[in-house]
């Protein structure tokens, strides 16, 4: 089925109506003027820099959600949360306290190269748009690697300045944390298991933009939770890249939240929390590599988190929601960016797939032409059925029950691990799952395997063709196939052949 795209433009933020915001910036100490100081709001190209005198003139938008910035050379960062709350600003600055700038670091551990190369990857990422970006004042950065803790820390006094060749932005990132948590005393990034970092960014153009960069522009957009939650909040997710599912099914927004306009943006509150049924194995039995799934019984509902699916790129990305209810910028911004947490894509992207919130770009729509009837197609219809029959046989079922199982055993944040190497590192990280022995694990771990290879081809031909309808029939396809298969399989039950 063909698509036609109709280009429109879409403000990150509507800056209208901009604001015009004075100041004068002095130390706390002395009560002088501070001359040279980067006044700029955060996360955007807006900025200026105050004169002999410590004054500053900025001009801000009205509907503005982001805190502004005060800082210079040997004070501490002044942030001023709501600018537009006044038009005349007196900053104090507060002189930076003296710290020891050269960490300790455990002797032979690793080398500043190898930390260095391990802060690019969580900080900078590891996407199109990450190799060609560079960090130009790399000497200024400070690393620490934690035994006890098995934690990295970087720190800089001097904002880090960042080379974006693909997006055609200068970033000075103010870096206030960063923390990468890793299993054990590595630096491997596939053995980490949580990172963070937080900071100030002001951006600014390298060059008069051209038609290269600005396709990079649009493209990291479309491709960023900001679009996402964009096309969720205007009712636009149909008409999008985006699907949004639970437990592998694609849901309708309006089942899951609810959204209201919110002082020129959006709030987005959950009113029905994504769940799955948790299986009880306590009286399943594993003996000679035969599990007795008959004794699994399902208990109460546990929460899941929710899956975007990037229906173009193919990556998925889930979605922990720390509130019920979230404030969205028009654009897709997250006023609160720690109000949701993400693991998978929208995880990977760090700072070289970041845009400033004043970015204006080109938003692609799929208009779909009319689809023809589904169930008027034989091939379809045919296929249909046959997706039951294999979904529905004893042997996927009983591979569906053994890898449930598995994850359940292994935990959810281990399956990473759940690879080649699995007899290795279940020795050495048994504790950290619910196995009550390394043989246990294994023995499940190579069943799974034995029962997926029996299955995998004929899988992978269902899931291709599966696509192919998608794309020709788009939420057509959606709304009946899941629901049709479900219930050709109840009709027939599980285990006939």
């Amino acid at each position: 089925m063909k698509h036609f795209y109709v280009l429109i433009c879409c403000f990150l933020s509507v800056f209208t109506n901009a604001q015009t915001i004075k100041g004068v910036v002095v130390s706390a100490d002395t009560g002088k003027p501070v001359e040279a100081a980067s006044v700029f709001l955060d996360n955007t190209t807006i900025a200026t820099e105050t004169d002999a005198k410590g004054n500053f003139q900025i001009n801000i938008p009205a509907n503005n959600k982001n805190q502004l910035v005060v800082s210079a050379f040997a004070y501490e960062y002044f942030l001023v949360s709501d600018p537009g709350s006044t038009t005349d600003l007196k900053i104090r600055l507060k002189p930076e306290e003296t710290v020891l700038q050269e960490l300790v670091i455990d002797k032979n551990v690793f080398t500043r190269k190898q930390m260095l190369k391990a802060f690019k990857h969580f900080f900078i990422g590891n996407t199109k748009n990450a190799k060609r970006t560079k960090i130009v004042n790399e000497n200024d950065l400070y690393f620490y690697f934690d035994t006890k803790t098995n934690q990295l820390s970087a720190h800089s006094d001097k904002p880090i300045v960042i080379n974006n060749e693909n997006l055609g932005y200068t970033i000075k990132f103010h870096l206030e944390s960063f923390q990468v948590q890793f299993n054990y005393q590595t630096l491997d990034p596939k053995n980490y298991m949580n990172s963070n970092y937080f900071g100030y960014s002001l951006f600014s153009e390298n060059e008069k933009s051209n038609k290269k960069i600005v396709a990079n522009r649009n493209e990291t957009y479309n491709n960023s939770s900001a679009a996402f939650f964009s096309d969720l909040t205007t009712a636009n997710l149909e008409n999008s890249d985006y699907l949004l599912a639970v437990n592998g099914l694609g849901v309708p927004v309006e089942e899951y939240f609810k959204v209201e306009p919110e002082n020129d943006g959006y709030k987005l509150c959950i009113i029905k929390k994504p769940t799955r049924k948790r299986p009880d194995l306590s009286g399943v039995v594993i003996k000679g590599g035969n599990l007795n799934s008959k004794l699994q019984k399902d208990t109460a509902e546990i929460e899941v988190p929710f899956v975007v699916f990037n229906k173009e790129t193919k990556e998925q990305s889930q979605l922990y929601f720390q509130q019920n209810c979230v404030l969205i910028q028009k654009g897709g911004h997250l006023v609160n960016p720690n109000d949701v947490y993400f693991s998978g894509f929208f995880a990977d992207l760090k700072t070289a797939d970041m845009l400033p919130i004043d970015f204006i770009t080109e938003r692609k729509v799929i208009v779909p032409k009319k689809a023809e009837n589904i169930l008027d197609d034989k091939e379809y219809v045919a296929f249909e059925t046959a997706a039951a029959a294999f979904y529905g046989s004893n042997e996927y079922m009983e591979y569906s029950v053994v890898k449930r199982q598995f994850t359940t055993l292994l935990k959810e944040e281990n399956e990473a691990f759940a690879n080649d190497n699995f007899e290795s590192w279940i020795k050495e990280n048994l504790s950290r799952t619910k196995f009550e022995t390394a043989e246990q694990a294994i023995t499940m771990f190579k069943k799974r395997n034995e029962l997926h290879d029996a299955i995998k081809e004929r899988e992978n031909d269902f899931l291709t063709k599966e696509q192919a309808f998608a794309k020709k029939y788009g939420n057509q396809f959606n709304d009946i196939f899941y629901k049709n298969v479900v219930a050709k399989i109840l009709k027939r039950g599980f285990h006939k052949p």
